[in-house]
């Protein structure tokens, strides 16, 4: 779209598919993109050389880990609604990546594994295209509202994320949970007002909306650093490594 063309919606499109930034606590689901962020940050150590980021939407993961790596690699499906910068590598699936075995030294996957109907595919494909050692960093969904429609297929506990790991061959280096259960009330709540504040109303609903969600996230964040319970989480953003030869 040229410049002339643009329009006031087109452009709240685009802002609106990017990631809420740390103190953005008037965008739809701040709540959940800060913890996630605030998880990542705890596994930088674990990035190093080439990373390969699938699914990786309005590249968020990219300024977790760019310090730690030598080169950035994203990859989505051809009808993602995301806006693509440079550092997209192909339009493709995580069930078949068009990497060689072992060219890779960490692989990212963030909100993405449980819109997959085939997640052991992804996780076997993401343990082909890594080299030995390397670390694969991915965030298995545990309880959030239904999302993605029509492509929200599965939830996934601790355990079933362990399981799924180490039958690929994976060892699991560390698990981070990601939210509680205040959390998983915030984005309850903030599901109804998300779909009103749609179409020709918006203009009415926008302002009261965002308030909101201030009042919504800002409160329930504090709720669950008070109430948390390790086993009502969202999410558990996972470490595993792909053992090296020799490694004991």
């Amino acid at each position: 779209m040229s410049p002339a063309a643009a329009t006031p919606a087109s452009a709240w499109s685009r802002i609106s598919r990017t990631t809420p930034g740390p103190w953005a606590f008037w965008r739809f689901n701040w709540i959940i993109n800060r913890l996630i962020a605030a998880a990542a940050a705890r596994t930088r150590r674990y990035a190093h050389g080439t990373l390969l980021d699938v699914g990786c939407g309005s590249m968020r993961a990219r300024p977790w880990y760019q310090d730690r790596i030598t080169r950035y690699l994203g990859i989505e499906l051809p009808t993602s609604p995301y806006p693509l910068a440079q550092g997209i590598a192909a339009f493709a699936r995580g069930e078949a990546l068009p990497f060689r075995d072992g060219s890779i030294d960490t692989v990212v996957a963030v909100s993405m594994i449980t819109c997959t109907p085939e997640p052991q595919r992804v996780i076997d494909e993401a343990y082909r295209v890594l080299s030995p050692g390397g670390a694969l960093i991915i965030e298995f969904t545990q309880m959030v509202p239904v999302h993605d429609e029509p492509h929200d297929y599965l939830r996934f506990t601790h355990y079933a994320a362990r399981w799924l790991l180490e039958r690929a061959g994976f060892e699991m280096v560390e698990c981070l949970p990601v939210g509680g259960l205040m959390t998983r009330v915030a984005l309850s709540l903030m599901a109804p007002l998300n779909r009103i504040n749609r179409g020709p109303t918006r203009v009415l609903t926008e302002l009261p909306v965002r308030l909101l969600y201030i009042v919504i996230q800002l409160g329930f964040a504090l709720l669950d650093r008070v109430w948390f319970d390790p086993k009502e989480v969202i999410a558990n953003l996972v470490v595993a490594r792909r053992p090296a030869p020799g490694r004991a």
